[in-house]
C-alpha cells in the first residue's frame, strides 16, 4: 500500500477548508494541536529558529513543551542554561550540539537530558531544515537520590519492553534510577492493538505523534491523532488509544515520576 494515501480525505480538508479542525481544547481533560493548525512562535535566544509551543502553565501543565524548527545556520544565540531540566529529541534532519563544550552530532532519532545544571547549544549547518521536540521542567530534587548525570542517546539503542498493548522504549531510564522525576517514552502500537483497560492516573501527559495514526479516546471524547500532532492530557483524564493502521502509531510521551505529591 502506498502509505502516502493514508487519509487524503483529512489532508485535503486541513489543507482547504477553514472552518474545519481536528484541534480541541477541554479544559482539564485535553488539547489537540493538529500540526495544520499551529502557528509559529518567535524565542530571542534562537535564530531561524520558528518555534512551535504546545504546552505551557497557561493550560495548566507543569511542564513545557514545544518543537524548534531550526533552518540552515540557526540555532541558538549562546548557551542555554535554564535552571530547568531539559530533553530534546531529533524529529527530523542534523545538528551540531555543545553540552558543557563537548561537542556532539546528533540526528534523526537522537535524544539528550540534562539536569538543571548543565548547559547545551544548539546549531544547524545543514540544509534541510531540523525539527526538534523540546520539553523543559523544574527538577525536584530529593535528598534519597542523587541528580542524575546527563543522558546523550538514540531511541535506535534503546532495547522495546514489550506488554499486551505496546512497545515502550524509556528514553529516561526512571524506573532504574529514581533520581529521575520525569519520563520520556517511545510507545509503538501496531495496527488494531489497544490498551487492556482504560487508564486513569494523577500523571498528565504530552504527547507527540511521530508516525502512524491512530485514536486517541479521552474522557468520553474521541481523538483521532496524525503524525505530527501534540496531544496534551490532564491529571486523571480517563484514556486509551488503538492504533489504525497501515502502518504502526509511534509517540513519544512525557510524564512526571518517582516524586511525591504537594499542597503548595
Amino acid at each position: 500500500m502506498d502509505l502516502s494515501m493514508k487519509n487524503p480525505g483529512m489532508k485535503l480538508i486541513e489543507g482547504n477548508h477553514l472552518s474545519i479542525t481536528r484541534a480541541t481544547v477541554a479544559p482539564f481533560s485535553a488539547n489537540l494541536l493538529p500540526k495544520a493548525f499551529v502557528l509559529d512562535s518567535f524565542f530571542p535566544e534562537w535564530e531561524n529558529t520558528k518555534v512551535y509551543v504546545y504546552a505551557t502553565p497557561e493550560i495548566g501543565a507543569k511542564f513545557i513543551e514545544c518543537k524548534l524548527a531550526i533552518e540552515k545556520d540557526g540555532g541558538s544565540k549562546e548557551r542555554i542554561l535554564n535552571g530547568y531540566e531539559n530533553f530534546l529529541y531529533i524529529i527530523r534532519g542534523q545538528v551540531e550540539v555543545i553540552i558543557s563544550g563537548k561537542t556532539y552530532s546528533m540526528e534523526k532519532e537522537g535524544y539528550f537530558w540534562l539536569p538543571p545544571m548543565v548547559d547545551f547549544e544548539i546549531k544547524n549547518k545543514k540544509e534541510e531544515t531540523a525539527e526538534i521536540l523540546w520539553v523543559r521542567k523544574k527538577y525536584q530534587e530529593t535528598k534519597f537520590f542523587s541528580v542524575p548525570d546527563p543522558i546523550i542517546s538514540s531511541v535506535l539503542d534503546i532495547t522495546p519492553i514489550h506488554s499486551p498493548a505496546e512497545e515502550e522504549q524509556q528514553c529516561v531510564p526512571f524506573e532504574k534510577n529514581r533520581g529521575f522525576d520525569m519520563a520520556m517514552n517511545m510507545l509503538t502500537f501496531y495496527p488494531g492493538v489497544t490498551f487492556p483497560f482504560t487508564e486513569t492516573h494523577v500523571f498528565e501527559h504530552g504527547g507527540y505523534f511521530l508516525d502512524g495514526r491512530g485514536n486517541f479516546w479521552i474522557n468520553g471524547i474521541n481523538y483521532e491523532v496524525h503524525e505530527d500532532d501534540f496531544c496534551y492530557m490532564a491529571p486523571y483524564a480517563p484514556h486509551y488509544v488503538v492504533a489504525y493502521g497501515p502502518e504502526p502509531l509511534r509517540y513519544l510521551l512525557y510524564k512526571p515520576v518517582n516524586r511525591d505529591f504537594s499542597l503548595d
